[in-house]
């Protein structure tokens, strides 16, 4: 499966995060020319109009009001960083919506190939503390990891750097907070990123003196909300991005589009998504509170409309995704082996056990321990009474197409949406557990 993001999945996990329009308009209240070239300000997706005729020569003006024209775009790019990173560093001083935790571990679980346009690094900061994994003992999944290295992290000499699982594909099709190049570099040599600091509860920019003495001459890469984006992507590691985004797009068998409008001066884009999705068997969801529009482009392109779903938030989309995910587990268990003890597991940083399990209407749910680490949740401790709950006890309720969710303490729920084996020789019973891989897993931080 393929995700593509856009602006309005930033400005559902916080409405600090602004939209494109919105964002022209804070640009106008800061850079003066802006606002006396836009008078009437931004609304109905005309930055991106805007934008794309400073970004370029345009063949009704002059050589100098071109070169001007330039010069505004290039200030208005540095203050559309600028805005972007403010309003993150708001956004940080609060927690993740638990609804992000849950898609993320769906994207995780199926390893899929997600394609942004935003900025801003909220998807990067919350994997860092949503404890995703390799199973069954592999590392926990970071951030870094995300990219492929796509573009390349600076790294210092003899420095180390933590080791990470697999994940999910992150795209940055228009660049990122968290990346630099010398503007007009068509080598890509100086494209990098450089390692983000804080996170969720922890706001706070690197230091930026380090920074520029590492990446000298270097200002932002991100690519502007223009139709006419040619001079960004004349480098390979644009080309690769890119290229890498639209193989993935022509493989997937169902792509979510979130919070994306495909703006009709979005030439670059709609031009991809024509090619990978137009006169083929392919299933999109459209998660968008006004999707008429993007529907009826989407048809235009030759998507039929019966392979089309709409869904207007995208908390209700994650609800609806996780429950298909979720329905697919039941025919998954039926051939389970009913001897293997019960565990809950992201990774093996984050694990507990089944203690209980009952029925609510159409839907199973979990109780569990508290949630430690794998080996600390199945360690056998002497004189103490230490609950198991084997696979059997959970196949006698469950029927095929319900749902598992497992509950947590603070009232959060999570839907069982992938299972696996582990085996040890040391620990409680047998040590042959049947382990259940919930979208997102709360308790103690680790």
């Amino acid at each position: 499966m393929a995700f593509v993001l856009g602006a309005g999945l930033s400005h559902a996990i916080s409405p600090r995060l602004p939209l494109t329009d919105e964002l022209g308009n804070l640009v106008r209240a800061r850079v003066p020319e802006a606002a006396a070239r836009s008078a009437r300000g931004f609304r109905g997706g005309y930055f991106e109009a805007w934008l794309s005729r400073l970004a370029e020569p345009q063949p009704d003006l002059l050589d100098h009001d071109n070169a001007s024209n330039y010069g505004l775009f290039l200030r208005v790019l540095v203050e559309i960083h600028r805005i972007v990173q403010e309003r993150q560093l708001e956004a940080l001083t609060g927690e993740p919506p638990w609804w992000l935790h849950r898609l993320l571990g769906l994207m995780h679980t199926s390893s899929a190939d997600v394609i942004t346009f935003n900025y801003d690094t909220l998807i990067e900061h919350t994997l860092e503390v949503s404890r995703h994994g390799e199973w069954p003992t592999g590392e926990r999944s970071r951030a870094s990891r995300l990219t492929r290295d796509v573009p390349p992290v600076y790294r210092p000499p003899a420095t180390y750097f933590e080791t990470t699982g697999e994940t999910f594909r992150l795209m940055k099709l228009h660049g990122s907070l968290d990346t630099f190049w010398a503007a007009g570099d068509r080598t890509g040599a100086t494209i990098q990123r450089w390692e983000s600091a804080g996170g969720w509860g922890d706001p706070r920019t690197g230091d930026e003196a380090r920074r520029r003495q590492a990446l000298p001459g270097r200002g932002p890469f991100i690519v502007p909300p223009a139709a006419a984006k040619s001079s960004f992507y004349s480098n390979p590691v644009t080309r690769e991005l890119w290229r890498s985004a639209a193989e993935a797009l022509r493989a997937a068998e169902q792509v979510a589009l979130i919070g994306y409008s495909m703006p009709p001066t979005d030439l670059v884009t709609s031009g991809m998504l024509i090619d990978a999705l137009g006169g083929r068997e392919v299933l999109v969801d459209v998660v968008n509170p006004d999707p008429d529009s993007l529907v009826s482009r989407l048809v235009a392109f030759g998507v039929a409309a019966d392979d089309i779903t709409t869904v207007p938030t995208v908390e209700n989309y994650v609800n609806e995704l996780e429950g298909r995910t979720a329905r697919r587990i039941a025919d998954q268990l039926a051939t389970a082996d009913p001897t293997r003890s019960l565990l809950v597991a992201t990774s093996s940083h984050a694990a507990a056990r089944v203690t209980a399990v009952h029925r609510t209407g159409d839907t199973v749910r979990l109780d569990i321990e508290t949630v430690t680490d794998l080996h600390t949740t199945t360690r056998k401790l002497h004189n103490h009474d230490q609950l198991v709950v084997g696979t059997a006890t959970l196949l006698e309720e469950l029927k095929p197409g319900e749902r598992i969710v497992v509950g947590y303490p603070d009232g959060d729920e999570a839907a069982i949406v992938s299972t696996g084996q582990w085996d040890t020789p040391i620990g409680l019973g047998d040590g042959r557990w049947t382990v259940l891989v919930p979208s997102a897993i709360a308790g103690p931080a680790q």
